[in-house]
């Protein structure tokens, strides 16, 4: 019985250790954090970012995608919306597809929770040469720099604007780090200009097969805007909404664990300094937001891409 007293004694020796060392770390990393400049913390972040093919906007404290980044190397498909629960992503999808000049584009719009993000994007796409198959069962390739558009959206979460992204790119994102929220509670307001009236017409009469009417869409010129708020097309049905609601869970809890682990900071750069430094295994997590794929699954991706389509 002696021996299982010391036992216990050490234990509790060993765990007031850990805990001291843990609350020493903290206080080391805060103040590491708060010497450095925001250059320096910028700069860290960004190069960490860019290896998903994303970097930090000081401006609006959120994170978007690069121009030039390895996805661009990917292309695009309907799989990767079937697929993208399986990587914490729950998000509501309005792909418009619409031929001009001899090519099959496809300018696909998302809102919703990427991980321990709320986040919305728009990609262009494009299929060059002759198919039978339906548009939904192509794979795309993404937009050349000639084939880019000025895009612009503007992000409300329940009636409030949380970011605003406008540029002339093939796939314009935005992200807003630990914040949680229902694909219900988002909605996109969007613009996107075309170099000519036939291609503003074409994407017209893309929006319109989709179920939008008349007065859901404004045209000026060549450039149209509507609201994206409850999607008219099908949704990706590759996972049941019960697990839907449990990837949701899981997005929350972790967007609550990293605000409460950062509470000694409020913007997004001094927090996730601060978990780099303190929490690696959750920094991680959070610096792989919106990332579908690595470059090493591409070939794979395409060969389940093929499996898919020929099973309808």
């Amino acid at each position: 019985m002696r021996y299982f007293y010391i036992g216990l004694g050490v234990l509790i020796l060993l765990l007031l250790l850990l805990f001291l060392i843990f609350c020493l770390r903290r206080k080391w990393a805060e103040k590491k954090v708060c010497r450095m400049s925001t250059e320096e913390k910028s700069g860290k972040l960004c190069e960490a970012l860019s290896v998903f093919g994303f970097c930090y906007n000081g401006c609006d404290d959120t994170v978007s995608s690069r121009m030039y980044c390895w996805q661009r190397q990917m292309g695009y498909c309907r799989f990767f919306d079937e697929a993208a629960p399986s990587m914490n992503m729950v998000f509501e999808c309005e792909p418009v597809y619409f031929s001009y000049n001899k090519k099959r584009y496809l300018i696909e719009f998302w809102k919703g929770q990427y991980g321990c993000t709320t986040g919305a994007e728009i990609g262009i796409y494009v299929h060059r040469g002759y198919s039978s198959l339906p548009p939904e069962k192509l794979f795309y390739e993404c937009a050349s720099d000639e084939e880019r558009l000025p895009m612009r959206f503007v992000l409300y979460r329940d009636g409030e604007v949380i970011l605003r992204r406008s540029c002339i790119h093939w796939w314009l994102t935005g992200f807003v780090v630990g914040m949680f929220s229902r694909c219900s509670q988002l909605r996109m307001e969007i613009g996107i200009g075309f170099p000519d009236r036939q291609m503003c017409q074409a994407f017209y009469e893309g929006l319109r097969r989709n179920g939008y009417g008349p007065r859901d869409i404004r045209v000026e010129q060549t450039w149209v805007y509507f609201s994206f708020d409850n999607p008219k097309s099908s949704q990706p049905g590759l996972y049941s909404r019960r697990t839907l609601r449990r990837i949701n869970r899981r997005n929350r809890r972790n967007c609550r664990r990293y605000l409460r682990l950062t509470r000694p900071f409020c913007s997004t750069l001094d927090r996730i300094s601060y978990l780099a430094l303190c929490f690696p295994l959750l920094y991680r997590t959070i610096i792989r937001m919106g990332v579908r794929c690595t470059p090493k699954k591409l070939c794979r991706c395409r060969k389940r891409h093929e499996k898919w389509r020929k099973r309808g």
